[in-house]
């Protein structure tokens, strides 16, 4: 039997997941425990010893404060990112447009 090539997507899952929960100072199990999992539980996905539910993955955002957008996109868990991408989702639509615009016109059309 083969290995499977691991995703690169769950890779940096592991690797943002670790990197929220030290922007918020929480430990693992902590992020764990809040999220209803065992107290180990998050720290053997972010070893890369086992895998993590969907659901259970959206319960680990929501008790780091994350999207969970960012968590597959590498270099997306910074401070300022995650205050961004909060502060965006509770804009309302025309607002969120506005910034869009200003954005483009700043930054350039994005693909």
């Amino acid at each position: 039997m083969t290995d499977t090539p691991k995703d690169p997507r769950i890779e940096t899952a592991r690797r943002n997941i670790k990197m929220a929960a030290a922007l918020r100072d929480m430990n693992l199990s902590e992020v764990s425990r809040q999220a209803g999992m065992s107290r180990n539980g998050l720290g053997q996905f972010t070893a890369g010893r086992t895998t993590l539910s969907y659901a259970n993955m959206l319960r680990v955002c929501d008790v780091l404060r994350v999207p969970v957008g960012l968590v597959h996109r590498h270099d997306a868990i910074t401070e300022s990112r995650i205050r961004f991408f909060q502060t965006l989702e509770r804009l309302p639509d025309h607002l969120a447009q506005k910034a869009i615009a200003a954005a483009q016109e700043e930054f350039g059309p994005s693909d």
